[in-house]
C-alpha cells in the first residue's frame, strides 16, 4: 500500500486530474482488499494464508478445527464379534463385530455419526470395509453400534477388524480405535 501511495502522488505532481481519480481508486481497492480479507491473515505465512483459503469452503474441516475433536470423545468396549461361515455357504464368511460405546463429550449427543470397521488380512492387506450408508444419530450418553460384512474369499482364515467411530463424512475420529484378531469359527464375547 505504501507502494501505490507513494506512485500516485509521483503521478500525481506530474499529470492531470485523472492520474489523481486512479490513484484514489488504486488506494481505495488495496485499502479494501487488506482490511475486508480478514486481516488476521497476516498473522501467517504465505503457505499457511493459501491453505486457510483453500479450507475456507471445507465445512468439515472448519468444523473439526473449530471444535478441536481429537478421538476421546467416545469411548467404546467390545461386545461381541465373531467370524463365521454363513449358513448354507461354503465360499462367503461374515465378520462381526458388537461394540458397547459412552459418549464423554456432551455435544457429540444428537449428531449425526458413523462408524467404520476394516478387515485386514493377516499380511495387513485390507479386504474390506464396512460402515453405515448415512451415519446414525447418537441419541444417548451409552448405547451399542454394530458393523457386519462378508468375505468372499474362502481362503482367508485369520482377520483383523479395527473398528472406530468417526463424523458423519468419515473424516475425524471421534473414538479410541479398537482392533479384534479373528480366526475363523471364533466368537468372543464379553460380558
Amino acid at each position: 500500500m505504501v507502494f501505490a501511495v507513494l506512485y500516485c502522488m509521483i503521478s500525481y505532481s506530474n499529470t492531470m486530474y485523472t492520474t489523481k481519480t486512479i490513484c484514489v481508486i488504486i488506494i481505495l481497492i488495496i485499502f479494501a482488499a487488506t482490511t475486508t480479507f480478514n486481516s488476521s491473515l497476516l498473522l501467517f505465512s504465505p503457505l499457511q494464508q493459501i491453505q486457510l483459503i483453500q479450507n475456507r469452503n471445507n465445512y468439515a474441516y472448519d468444523y473439526h478445527a473449530a471444535f478441536a475433536y481429537h478421538g476421546e470423545e467416545i469411548t467404546q468396549m467390545l461386545n461381541s464379534a465373531h467370524f463365521l461361515p454363513l449358513t448354507g455357504n461354503n465360499q462367503s464368511h461374515q465378520v462381526k463385530v458388537v461394540v458397547n460405546y459412552s459418549v464423554t463429550e456432551p455435544s457429540v449427543v444428537n449428531q449425526n455419526m458413523n462408524a467404520i470397521m476394516h478387515v485386514y488380512a493377516p499380511n495387513g492387506t485390507l479386504i474390506r470395509s464396512s460402515s453405515f450408508a448415512h451415519g446414525f444419530i447418537i441419541t444417548s450418553t451409552s448405547g451399542q453400534s454394530q458393523l457386519a460384512t462378508t468375505i468372499t474369499d474362502n481362503t482367508v482364515k485369520n482377520v483383523k477388524a479395527d473398528v472406530i467411530f468417526t463424523d458423519a463424512t468419515k473424516i475425524a475420529n471421534f473414538s479410541n480405535p479398537l482392533s479384534i484378531d479373528l480366526n475363523l469359527g471364533q466368537k468372543i464375547t464379553h460380558p
